[in-house]
């Protein structure tokens, strides 16, 4: 039983990492925000600016995405710990009421 309770606390413990990094992610995904240029920022540079712009969105875009599957990760590994847990307490109750 200690063993288990090791593993979903790691689980568990990994879980809060991946939300960290989620939300990292979506703290740089609204940073890029601030980096758009418009055509008079840009001056002479005006006729990259909307490739440059493309690839800020294109960043942004991949940050919010990151951000998303990360929380999916970490919500997976919360409900694999939680499935340990149930499982455990389960299988203890039926070999407990057999004897």
């Amino acid at each position: 039983m200690a063993d288990l309770k090791h593993i979903t606390d790691a689980l568990r413990t990994e879980a809060g990492m991946w939300d960290k990094q989620s939300v990292s992610l979506g703290e740089v995904s609204r940073a890029t925000d601030g980096m758009r240029m418009t055509k008079l920022e840009a001056g002479l540079f005006f006729l990259v600016a909307s490739n440059y712009n493309e690839a800020i969105d294109h960043i942004s875009a991949r940050c919010s995405e990151g951000q998303s599957r990360m929380s999916e990760v970490a919500d997976a590994l919360i409900k694999n710990a939680n499935a340990y847990d149930n499982h455990e307490a389960e299988t203890t109750k039926s070999v407990d009421d057999a004897y």
